[in-house]
């Protein structure tokens, strides 16, 4: 928990989830606004400049990992819900001197680098060997 943060609404006693989520980009292409609507609580703006964008993503997915470490779902392999298809800039995979395997992903501004588990490698390149041998995008 965030220092002199509570995470809950006095009223309730529950937390002020974020319920919906608005946005939009500066005519300049510097900015980004986000307009973040919570339960139990009015809305909050913010503006991030669009070099922040990715500590915003990578702040977000790293608490998300936490919290599911901290309270793993019911059913572990389910799919995702409501997960926005993005289009990638790049994509790179390569190793550092300790042989760790890393993927960087690019999507727009924001470069996401995945260390890759060594036993989750091989399921990795098979599948984007099978992708690419593929003339549908399927794996067969």
């Amino acid at each position: 928990m965030i220092e002199g943060r509570d995470m809950e609404s006095p009223a309730a006693g529950t937390p002020a989830v974020v319920i919906h989520v608005d946005g939009e980009v500066a005519a300049n292409g510097k900015a980004i606004a986000l307009r973040i609507v919570r339960s139990a609580q009015g809305p909050v703006d913010i503006c991030l400049r669009t070099e922040d964008v990715q500590y915003m993503v990578s702040i977000l997915l790293a608490l998300s990992c936490e919290a599911r470490r901290l309270n793993p779902p019911a059913e572990a392999d389910t799919p995702p819900r409501a997960a926005i298809p993005l289009p990638l800039s790049a994509i790179n995979v390569g190793q550092d001197e300790d042989d760790q395997t890393f993927m960087m992903v690019e999507v727009g501004g924001a470069a996401l680098m995945f260390g890759i588990p060594p036993d989750f490698l091989k399921e990795v390149g098979q599948m984007m060997l099978a992708l690419s041998a593929s003339s549908s995008g399927k794996p067969s």
